[in-house]
């Protein structure tokens, strides 16, 4: 358990090969208790919590994406095709919440090494938001992470810091540093955070300013699969040439908060 906010899985064996196991954290609740996380819902069994996950990363000029999503994969003028092509995130080692990490394709290949961080701090009362911090490093020539966008099917940029919310998530909310929007408004455009709000509990992501790529798109669903995603890779596939550090805060409160709330919650980072 991290600070008594979420449940940290590192390996679980209920996630089957097609689902691109990983670690997640689940569930993920409000520090009143509110469970603001979903784990393999009927629509999606692959969608785990709050993970890092990438749908389409390519490798040099190979045929075929890794898929670290889970489930299927947009493949350019055919559709969602189900692919021998599902990776995973092994823990190579672990101290308390820090892990490290490496990507396997589905034929055990270690295409990058990660070292990933958590950390909580509480702004005020009812609010906790967790830090993560993720430094990648290429064990192979060639990477670039993607979406379903880039590889063809417009506005499914999803892929990055993904959270699956609790079904209760599906009449929420949109808000964002300029106030309340739609989801489909939100969906693919950059923003600082955005947040989806109940009247009993508020969870937002806010990606870094110094992330590699910045300001991040964001992929965001209420109705009827609530999904938030800081996805950097929505509109363009971004190369993994040489180390890069990526940070998100994820905060989660009781209640319902205002967009001008989160922003001194979320102060630019």
């Amino acid at each position: 358990m991290i600070d008594g906010i979420a449940q940290l899985v590192t390996d679980d064996p209920a996630t089957p090969p097609r689902d691109s196991p990983r670690p997640y954290l689940h569930p993920l609740r409000t520090p009143g208790g509110v469970v603001v996380s979903d784990l393999r819902p009927p629509d999606h069994d692959w969608h785990l919590g709050l993970s890092l996950t990438v749908a389409n990363v390519s490798i040099g000029d190979e045929p075929q994406d890794a898929n670290f999503w889970g489930g299927v994969t947009w493949v350019a003028g055919e559709g969602y095709r189900r692919l021998d092509n599902n990776g995973s995130q092994r823990v190579l080692e672990q101290t308390g919440g820090a892990l490290h990490l490496g990507w396997f394709d589905a034929g055990g290949r270690l295409l990058l090494r990660e070292q990933r961080r958590h950390e909580v701090h509480r702004p005020a009362a009812g609010v906790a938001v967790l830090g993560i911090e993720s430094e990648w490093t290429p064990e192979v020539p060639g990477l670039r992470f993607g979406s379903p966008t880039t590889a063809g099917r417009p506005d499914a940029g999803y892929g990055g810091l993904f959270l699956r919310l609790a079904p209760s998530f599906a009449e929420a909310r949109v808000l964002t540093p300029r106030g309340e929007t739609t989801a489909d408004a939100a969906r693919g455009a950059d923003a600082p955070w955005v947040a989806l709000a109940t009247g009993a509990a508020t969870v937002a992501i806010a990606a870094s300013a110094t992330n590699p790529v910045a300001p991040s798109p964001f992929f965001v669903r209420t109705d009827p699969t609530p999904m938030l995603c800081a996805a950097p890779f929505f509109h363009r596939a971004w190369p993994l040439d040489a180390p890069a550090r990526w940070s998100w805060r994820v905060l989660v409160a009781d209640g319902r908060l205002t967009s001008d709330e989160l922003t001194t919650l979320l102060p630019v980072f």
